[in-house]
């Protein structure tokens, strides 16, 4: 009986760091996590935050100093939703779409996402806000042949373990199953949704002491007062070759399909009139990328639009200047000023809020 009583102490003495790594991790994620963590909670704190709620109550994530959130959305009345991923991040600024301080327009995107996660999010913020008027919806073409951010989705927990199953569902039914289910997917889950230090210990180890929290809060308060926009790449010009380049035609993911079609649906059943464009490349690329993957996916894209009549669909691609790209794949700040303006005078008629 000593022995049984000795080996049960033991194993609480044990398990006492563990479980002060996980409360950690589920508590602290702000101190410890890379800097693009922020801009994926910043998004799901608007997705989630009902307008006019107190602070307390809007607040999904945890501040790193007083355990509260940032500013939420507020009682605001959103007319415009930009959905896409980091080309659509990084390529729109809302002040400068709606020709003023962006009022009324948010830059939903998230970097690495693809249709899969802005079909949940879009549900979501449905389920918290009243549908907006717009939904402007960039997705890189290799978003539609590549699922490359699954095991950051799960990394960041940005989906409900509801809606990863239901994706892993969907994906065995397509016999789609390399990016999301594979040997050890279940076992990754079940790490990903405890914060088990095999996840996450590398993080907490690589933010050192001092941790992240005030890096992670500016830019969380960066994303914030943007809008939603932030830039991924910084340079003053980039003549790398994007991800594009890498296919020699287009090879599209019968998943992401799937979801692209629900979201399109879901803007259609919700009355949102939804606008698709494309994010520019840059010269670099424009010259080497196959034609046989522009073909195929302008083709896809016309197929879009005849299935919906009543959107806005662009299928042409703009090529930039290299001088307008902060790295091969995404504009630096000079450039996104440029594509919002183009924007803005496209579609000015259309990116006003309707009278109440």
């Amino acid at each position: 009986m000593k022995t049984l009583l000795r080996l049960i102490r033991n194993f609480i003495l044990l398990s006492i760091p563990l479980l002060i790594i996980m409360g950690y991790t589920f508590i602290r994620p702000m101190s410890y996590m890379a800097v693009e963590y922020t801009m994926w909670q910043e998004e799901k704190d608007f997705v989630h935050a009902k307008a006019g709620a107190p602070s307390s109550e809007r607040a999904g994530e945890k501040d790193p100093g007083n355990d509260k959130a940032g500013p939420a959305e507020g009682p605001e009345r959103i007319h415009t939703l930009i959905l896409g991923d980091s080309r659509a991040k990084s390529g729109i600024l809302p002040a400068i779409l709606g020709g003023g301080d962006g009022k009324g327009i948010y830059n939903m995107a998230i970097g690495g996402a693809t249709a899969i996660e802005m079909y949940f999010a879009l549900e979501n913020y449905l389920d918290c806000h009243q549908a907006p008027e717009n939904a402007i919806i960039i997705f890189a073409p290799y978003h539609f042949c590549d699922i490359d951010n699954w095991q950051q989705t799960l990394y960041y927990n940005y989906l409900s373990l509801g809606e990863v199953l239901r994706v892993e569902s969907d994906a065995l039914r397509l016999g789609e199953n390399e990016s999301i289910r594979y040997p050890g997917s279940i076992a990754d889950l079940l790490s990903f949704r405890l914060r088990l230090p095999n996840k996450y210990l590398d993080a907490i180890y690589q933010a050192g002491l001092h941790g992240r929290a005030g890096e992670n809060r500016e830019k969380y308060d960066s994303v914030r007062r943007d809008r939603g926009y932030t830039e991924f790449g910084t340079e003053k010009g980039n003549d790398g070759l994007n991800y594009e380049t890498h296919h020699s035609y287009f090879d599209y993911s019968p998943l992401i399909l799937h979801y692209y079609d629900k979201l399109l649906s879901l803007c259609e059943d919700k009355g949102i009139h939804v606008i698709i464009e494309q994010s520019p490349i840059n010269e670099a690329s424009h010259a080497v990328m196959q034609k046989a993957f522009v073909e195929g996916y302008q083709e896809f894209i016309q197929s879009v639009a005849d299935q919906h009549p009543s959107f806005t669909v662009i299928s042409e691609i703009p090529v930039y200047d290299n001088l307008y790209f902060g790295d091969n794949n995404h504009m630096n700040r000079s450039g996104a000023e440029i594509f919002s303006t183009a924007l803005s005078k496209r579609y000015s008629d259309v990116i006003k809020p309707k009278a109440e």
